[in-house]
């Protein structure tokens, strides 16, 4: 069967999930962990990828699936975390994630999906004011409420600081720096050339 085919394409992500799942269980088998208290979060997240499996399978008219898969999704994967961890305190800024950045998301998942320039470019604005949110309300929480505490308020939120600081600093260099070498600027005027008066014998002056 081709994998092209929606048919294939279910067949493969079937396997994949399949695949996923036997690992994690067989990993909590050999180190005696409790997944169960730990995986209750895919009671979101596989019916949030349930709404791409119908995308695929609907064609480029069932691309808005992508929106809600996407919320839906970007919801299961924060409890999957926060179950882990026990940060349950980064729910004070984490939901920035859900709103507006993975609606920013299947905005562009929908657009490339549906070959329709406009949504992804409008999903591209969501997901980056999304982030801006999520880093500015998640600095003001942890670094100066100190919600969390311990390691992700004095470790992990100053170190994304720094990683912040250090991408704005490349960006800007690697925008301002790099004109072509030698030769005159852009946007400069050559000198205009002297003009010459050739006499009547015949020898050039110039002016």
């Amino acid at each position: 069967m081709a994998h092209g085919t929606p048919q294939g394409r279910m067949s493969v992500l079937i396997g994949i999930l399949l695949v996923g799942l036997g690992a994690m269980f067989l990993l909590g088998q050999l180190f005696n962990i409790n997944l169960i208290s730990y995986l209750w979060p895919f009671f979101v997240i596989v019916p949030g990828l349930l709404f791409f499996v119908g995308m695929l399978l609907g064609g480029k008219q069932a691309g808005p699936l992508a929106i809600p898969g996407s919320i839906v999704t970007m919801t299961g994967l924060l409890l999957l975390y926060q179950s882990i961890t026990g940060h349950w305190e980064s729910w004070a800024y984490a939901w920035t994630l859900i709103f507006p950045t993975s609606v920013g998301i299947g905005l562009v998942i929908n657009g490339a999906w549906s070959e329709i320039e406009r949504l992804r470019q409008t999903g591209m604005k969501w997901i980056t004011g999304g982030l801006v949110l999520f880093l500015l309300s998640g600095m003001f929480f942890e670094l100066i409420l100190g919600i969390s505490g311990g390691l992700v308020s004095s470790v992990i939120w100053p170190v994304m600081l720094i990683l912040l600081g250090v991408f704005l600093l490349v960006r800007r260099s690697s925008r301002s720096g790099g004109g072509p070498a030698g030769g005159s600027r852009e946007g400069e005027e050559s000198a205009p050339a002297e003009p010459v008066i050739e006499g009547h014998s015949g020898e050039r002056f110039d002016r």
